[in-house]
């Protein structure tokens, strides 16, 4: 049963690693490269762990500590390929390989332990001497992982609060699938610690099962996630400067951030925001960025930002999807709208995801789109 789960595996992650680098949908080129360079990583470990378990190799070899190098990649990999998800115009720097060197340190190591080895037979205390090295070593392996993923993870949380400064509709470029991604490498990560403080893998049959099939639904989750990804498109650079000084304010206190403009002009500026926003309806756009409204406005994205977070008490996100919710709650209860579903209005009124729009109603009007259609028609 055990050999038969890591077989699926093996060729789960064989066949998606297949797919990824082919890019079917082409979209995330750079990125795609990454990502497959990964789940080939964990094709490799599988594979070597289904060497050693169907015992092919008899005894270990050294093909095995190579593959084993494997183990010392694919943390950084996973981290690069979460870094060029959230800036996919990030460029390669000297520094970066330095990510990889343990695993150069650990080619050598293995290149002079072969060398040694074809002048001298080893003996019984090299080989217990060898199962310590590798358990040491196996533990440096996982919280390499355990590190790497948490980084990782910052890195999303991060991307995902910049989101909220710029974009109204965050669905086409929302990278919460890959924290999902992050915490199935997290739970694999675990078990395999469980295994080597425990050696429950070789005597607990059940432990051995159960772990295989956590892995096969992890990858299955991953290739889920990977191959519905959707192409995101990155800032430019004038963009991205914007972005960071945005950031940059509004990670301090707020009394403490630079006063752009009076309170006099801050309120002018205000009413023009406030009568574009009823008058043109920008936010029916779905696509509607900061950058494109304060083209609108004819006023930097800097100086937007400042009107609707210090003027509103806002974030953009809110600020649009605020209007955009009011917009439906006026459609909902005109009767000239009655031939429009509720999706139908979600997409009138700028939404592009059914579930964003039911999240931001019942958050808004704490009562799903349905529940306040009920209650209208009740009143009528």
């Amino acid at each position: 049963m055990d050999q038969l789960i890591s077989f699926f595996v093996a060729g789960t992650t064989l066949l998606l690693a297949f797919l990824i680098f082919a890019n079917i949908n082409q979209v995330n080129s750079k990125v795609n490269r990454w990502f497959g360079s990964f789940i080939l990583c964990i094709f490799l470990i599988q594979f070597n762990d289904l060497l050693e378990k169907t015992e092919f190799l008899k005894i270990r070899m050294p093909i095995n500590d190579f593959l084993a190098l494997t183990d010392y990649i694919v943390a950084p990999v996973f981290y690069f390929t979460v870094a060029y998800f959230v800036n996919p115009n990030r460029k390669w720097r000297t520094k970066d390989n330095l990510h990889f060197a343990f695993a150069f340190i650990m080619l050598f190591l293995l290149l002079v332990s072969a060398l040694i080895n074809l002048e001298q037979p080893s003996t019984d205390a090299d080989k217990k001497n060898a199962v310590v090295i590798i358990t040491v070593f196996n533990l440096i392996f996982c919280f390499q992982v355990i590190t790497y993923a948490i980084m990782a993870y910052r890195e999303i949380t991060t991307y995902q609060k910049k989101l909220f400064l710029y974009t109204s509709n965050m669905n086409t470029i929302n990278l919460k699938w890959l924290q999902k991604v992050v915490i199935c490498v997290l739970i694999i990560t675990g078990l395999w610690l469980i295994d080597i403080f425990f050696k429950l893998a070789k005597t607990s049959v059940l432990f051995d099962n159960f772990a295989g099939l956590v892995y096969l639904v992890c990858i299955f989750i991953i290739a889920y996630f990977s191959l519905k990804q959707k192409e995101i498109i990155p800032l430019n650079n004038e963009e991205k400067k914007e972005i960071d000084i945005l950031i940059n304010e509004t990670s301090g206190l707020k009394s403490n951030q630079k006063k752009l403009i009076s309170d006099d002009e801050l309120k002018e500026m205000k009413s023009i925001l406030l009568q574009v926003m009823d008058h043109k309806k920008p936010f029916l756009d779905p696509e509607l960025s900061l950058f494109k409204l304060a083209s609108q406005l004819n006023i930097s994205t800097h100086l937007l930002s400042y009107i609707i977070n210090k003027g509103c008490n806002e974030n953009f996100y809110q600020f649009i999807n605020t209007y955009r919710i009011e917009e439906a709650k006026k459609m909902i209860q005109d009767s000239n709208m009655e031939y429009l579903s509720l999706m139908g209005i979600a997409f009138e009124v700028g939404f592009n995801s059914k579930t964003v729009f039911n999240t931001t109603f019942k958050k808004m009007t704490n009562q799903t789109p349905s529940e306040f259609k009920k209650a209208i028609l009740a009143v009528v």
